[in-house]
């Protein structure tokens, strides 16, 4: 007998607790939800030349029923028609975003943040910039980045207002975040989606490439120094007349090089405005290969007619 009646228990308490949700979103209630913008009827040849918000916070009351059937309802957004607005700067309150708001359930609005909405359009042109790999990452004990972060695309066209475009020299990918790397690495990623409303990409994914080397320091020794633009009738003698160096980098990258990869040089122009009779040369070295130190660090110098 107990095993019958538990059935019928079971049916009376799922039963009872329908009919109490039915009762009880009948009452007034009232909640706050993010309410996506939603743009239409913008002209071929217009682009909005101010950011604006992705959503509307709104505070909305209304029955249970209402707000079940408005919350999962495609049809809730903030539709900012350009077809109804004129001019090229408008500003939407809040009493003008209770009429955009399109939504299946009659519910009413508290209130919405932000309270104002400022529409501004300019003419839409397109501009191509580069892509700016973004990477924080920590490397295995030893090892480090050799070189710049390349991307594939390199660059990106992007479509907006001239306004807003004239400001915008790159465009960055999402930033990546990696630990422990002791390889080159190659993977892909999305660029931001800053400006959605207000900027269209030619792309939205790019890859991401750089090398990752064991760290490595080298001793290069008698690098000349060589003295530039001297004029007619100057000689130049440079005590000593050679440089010795310490360059750090990927071990690949410093393997093989020599002090004939080097270019150490002294501007004549720079004598002439010295008083203590040491110079400082300048080295210029293979990409991505770092100096860390020089010996010695100045150059005595003696100008003969």
């Amino acid at each position: 007998m107990k095993e019958r009646k538990l059935p019928i228990i079971l049916f009376s308490l799922i039963f009872a607790f329908l009919v109490w949700i039915s009762v009880n979103l009948g009452y007034q209630f009232h909640t706050v939800v993010d309410i996506p913008i939603k743009i239409e009827h913008l002209r071929d040849d217009q682009a909005i030349a101010l950011p604006l918000p992705k959503s509307v916070r709104t505070d909305i009351q209304g029955t249970g029923w209402q707000l079940i059937n408005t919350l999962i309802s495609p049809a809730l957004n903030f539709t900012i028609d350009f077809a109804s607005l004129s001019g090229n700067d408008v500003i939407i309150t809040s009493r003008e975003l209770n009429e955009h708001l399109k939504t299946l359930g009659a519910i009413k609005i508290l209130g919405t943040t932000p309270d104002t909405v400022i529409v501004s359009l300019d003419d839409k042109v397109t501009k191509k910039v580069p892509i700016v790999g973004v990477v924080n990452a920590s490397y295995r004990e030893g090892f480090g980045i050799v070189g710049s972060i390349k991307t594939n695309p390199d660059s990106v066209v992007l479509t907006g207002a001239r306004s807003l475009l004239n400001n915008i020299q790159e465009w960055q990918t999402e930033t990546v975040v990696l630990s422990d790397i002791n390889i080159p690495l190659t993977l892909k990623t999305t660029l931001k989606d800053s400006l959605r409303f207000e900027i269209s990409r030619s792309t939205s994914v790019a890859s991401i490439s750089f090398d990752v080397q064991p760290i490595a320091e080298k001793t290069i020794t008698d690098v000349p120094i060589e003295i530039v633009q001297v004029p007619e009738r100057r000689n130049v003698v440079l005590i000593p007349p050679k440089i010795s160096i310490i360059i750090r980098s990927g071990v690949n990258n410093i393997a093989n090089l020599t002090e004939k990869d080097f270019y150490a040089f002294i501007d004549y122009k720079s004598i002439l405005l010295d008083t203590s009779g040491m110079i400082h040369p300048t080295i210029v070295g293979p990409e991505n290969v770092k100096i860390v130190q020089q010996n010695p660090i100045k150059i005595q110098y003696v100008v003969r007619k």
